[in-house]
């Protein structure tokens, strides 16, 4: 079987997708020896870094030196040239990580995350609420199977577009275990110094986009102040749209001094910061699955989480639930998290035990099954 896959998603930093698709093929690299996996990336400026390319047993990797908006306008808008003579063979299958299929004569998957930009179209980026919103009905009528992140996402597939129900599949994101419980001590205290971390502080990660809600994080975190005391709230992550609103929250609340943005962050340094958090709290407004849940968990700490789109079914039980679109809501969560340790506690055991079900290995074993169905059918 030879299988096609455009890796631009995790050329440069790693944001959700492309956190879910290096993740998938590693996986996929460590558990197939027998099929050909030919990858495509395309920048005018940016080459693919060697350390990144998943070490498949049979790999075939082009990195071609055209612009990427070209290649999107091809792809997306012409559904041309075929991925097939990027990399000089007959594919049988090509998977993409965006809703929209990737041209090619063999067989098709897509990934979708979450239908947010249809959903909350104010609250995307623009290329899904431009270019995802207008191509995916007849993107997904192509694709020979749709794999989606959660049930909920799975439900909203079937709910919004008349496709057969039996393509649409569930394999949910995962996590590396040992590399998030693998913390030395001595890297912990050089981050803890880095960045001048508290003894205590909440901690969110994710960029700064609207979806993401932490303008009424902001708003709860004054309110938490108010009632219980000053703790200071770290922020992980790229800016994004959100960002100057963000900043007038953080202005208007007058929390400039307990409000601190790192940016991007090192693998090392994002473990560290979340196993050394009081709380971590994810506000967001709509999401396929919430990656970061899982990584507060499996570094041991409290998770709190908005009672929103997927994220009750990622969590289970092993978080404390807030109405999103309430910032007093919020406050109360955070504030019982706060005043009780027998609470936290809890909350550690019952992460770590949810965190169980979640895996890469799981998550690609389920992937090449969906493969091996498409191309090995009669």
């Amino acid at each position: 079987m030879r299988v096609g896959f455009d890796v631009r998603p995790f050329l440069k930093e790693e944001t959700g997708v492309g956190i879910y698709f290096k993740n998938l093929l590693f996986a996929l690299s460590k558990i197939d020896t027998e099929n050909e996996y030919y990858l495509f990336s395309s920048s005018w400026k940016d080459r693919f870094d060697p350390k990144k390319i998943p070490p498949f047993a049979h790999k075939y990797f082009k990195d071609f030196r055209y612009p990427v908006r070209m290649i999107n306008f091809l792809w997306n808008k012409l559904g041309w040239p075929s991925m097939d003579l990027f990399v000089k063979t007959s594919l049988d299958l090509t998977h993409s990580p965006t809703p929209l299929v990737l041209p090619s004569r063999g067989k098709k998957v897509v990934t979708i995350y979450d239908l947010c930009f249809l959903d909350y179209p104010h609250l995307s980026d623009d290329e899904s609420r431009h270019v995802f919103s207008s191509r995916i009905e007849q993107s997904l009528n192509h694709a020979d199977s749709i794999v989606t992140i959660s049930h909920f996402s799975q439900e909203q597939v079937l709910r919004r577009f008349s496709v057969d129900k039996d393509k649409v599949h569930v394999t949910y994101l995962g996590i590396d275990h040992d590399f998030w419980r693998d913390v030395a001590q001595e890297e912990t205290e050089r981050v803890k110094s880095k960045f001048s971390l508290p003894p205590s502080y909440l901690l969110f990660v994710g960029a700064q986009e609207p979806r993401k809600n932490i303008g009424n994080l902001i708003e709860s975190l004054k309110i938490v102040h108010t009632q219980y005391g000053r703790i200071p709230l770290i922020l992980v992550g790229g800016k994004g749209k959100d960002s100057s609103n963000v900043w007038d929250k953080i202005s208007e609340h007058d929390l400039k001094q307990w409000v601190q943005m790192t940016g991007y962050l090192t693998d090392v340094e994002l473990r560290s910061i979340y196993r050394s958090a009081t709380a971590f709290i994810f506000p967001s407004l709509c999401e396929g699955f919430g990656l970061p849940l899982l990584e507060a968990m499996c570094s041991q700490t409290p998770v709190l989480a908005s009672r929103a789109s997927a994220l009750p079914e990622i969590c289970s039980d092993a978080a404390i639930f807030f109405d999103p679109d309430q910032p007093e809501d919020m406050a109360k969560a955070i504030l019982s998290v706060l005043k009780d340790t027998d609470l936290r506690e809890d909350l550690v055991k019952r992460g770590e035990q949810r965190v169980l079900d979640f895996s890469w290995k799981s998550t690609a074993e389920q992937t090449l099954s969906i493969y091996r169905s498409l191309v090995e059918a009669p």
